[in-house]
């Protein structure tokens, strides 16, 4: 999702005014690392959406996926998790020495199947790590039973979920941590950064100690000693200073965004050339990072666009940018073991196309109808 021209005003404006500010109060520079100033804002205001006690703003997503990994002991560990995602939703848990086991898919959301999840589950299970793919969020109420009943710890990969629900929930809201991203196409953008959200005391504080500046282990854990041997994952202070300024303008653009993705739904679901999307029936509503639908057989991507402009809507098809994990080579090369193959995943990766509103096309047409009217 672009980010509008009245967001990158307010981004600007908050830029200024921070430059200004460290102008006329140099000793203020270093505010960002007692977890001050536009990152406590920021953090404040996440809290606030998810409904949970702490968030801590990190340098991005992935690291904060590893971060969490680490506080949890997560080490030569098994998890559970989708092959259905990008490569770094696994990064850091892989480079931790952890083993995946891969569960499929519900074929509508995309997202972990929790059956399947079950399925999997041994006395060797450490953890349940789900992914948000496309912004869809996974079933979250299902998956914390799971979790409670192996005693075993579920984390959310959110980064492209933030704005999305589920059964009246913001997505993935009962994992034990959430990791969000504020990196380009999300739902908020602010170059780079990511937060980590939890409820749980113990692993805030462990994230910390491992990821903050001993200024804010202090403030935050009351040490008597702090840890200068942390990952220096802090969010950059102009990422948390523009992501603050535009939080609640970016939910708003995502809502328009996510009225039109689900008036292209009902289109879709009208002409009938690709399986339907139930999103609305299930209680769902996704951030849609990416409209995808499954095509069906025999149906070209050219069908689909005559249709769809003969309903007045103009799209862009293309492959949604998403490998097997267990399928592509770095992996193999990298983390080389036997998988059991997901057939659902196998299947919905061989039908799915992305759409993508053509937003110059839109904007033509919008021109040439208001040269008509004047």
């Amino acid at each position: 999702m672009l980010m509008s021209k009245s967001l990158l005003n307010l981004a600007q404006q908050a830029i200024a005014q921070y430059w200004e500010e460290l102008t006329d109060h140099p000793d203020a520079a270093g505010i960002h690392l007692y977890g001050n100033g536009a990152v406590a804002q920021l953090e404040a205001k996440l809290t606030h959406h998810y409904g949970v006690k702490y968030a801590l703003c990190v340098s991005n997503a992935t690291m904060g996926l590893l971060a969490v990994a680490m506080a949890l002991d997560l080490q030569d560990e098994v998890f559970i998790t989708t092959p259905y995602t990008y490569g770094a939703s696994l990064a850091g848990w892989l480079k931790l020495g952890n083993h995946p086991i891969f569960a499929d898919i519900d074929p509508e959301t995309l997202t972990l199947n929790p059956k399947a999840v079950e399925q999997q589950i041994t006395p060797n299970t450490r953890a349940i790590l789900a992914v948000d793919i496309f912004g869809h969020p996974s079933n979250t109420q299902a998956l914390r039973q799971i979790a409670d009943e192996y005693g075993l710890w579920y984390i959310a990969d959110a980064a492209q979920s933030l704005g999305a629900y589920r059964d009246g929930m913001p997505a993935s809201a009962l994992a034990d941590a959430i990791v969000v991203s504020f990196t380009v196409g999300k739902s908020v953008f602010a170059g780079e950064g990511g937060a980590i959200l939890t409820d749980n005391a113990e692993l805030y504080q462990k994230l910390v100690w491992l990821t903050q500046h001993p200024y804010r282990q202090k403030r935050d854990v009351g040490l008597f000693l702090d840890n200068e041997f942390g990952l220096n994952s802090r969010i950059h202070p102009l990422a948390a200073v523009i992501a603050n300024a535009i939080f609640e303008g970016a939910l708003a653009q995502l809502q328009v965004h996510q009225a039109d993705c689900f008036r292209l739904i009902e289109t879709l679901n009208a002409i009938g050339l690709t399986q339907p999307i139930r999103f609305q029936q299930q209680q769902i509503i996704p951030s849609f990072f990416r409209l995808t639908a499954a095509v069906l057989e025999d149906v070209s991507e050219a069908e689909i666009q005559s249709a769809l402009k003969e309903h007045g809507l103009s799209v862009i098809l293309s492959p949604p940018p998403i490998r097997l994990i267990y399928r592509q080579p770095s992996f193999l090369a990298m983390y080389s073991q036997p998988v059991r193959e997901c057939p659902i995943a196998e299947q919905q990766a061989s039908l799915r196309v992305s759409f993508e509103f053509n937003r110059c096309a839109i904007a033509a047409a919008e021109f040439e109808a208001l040269q008509l009217l004047t």
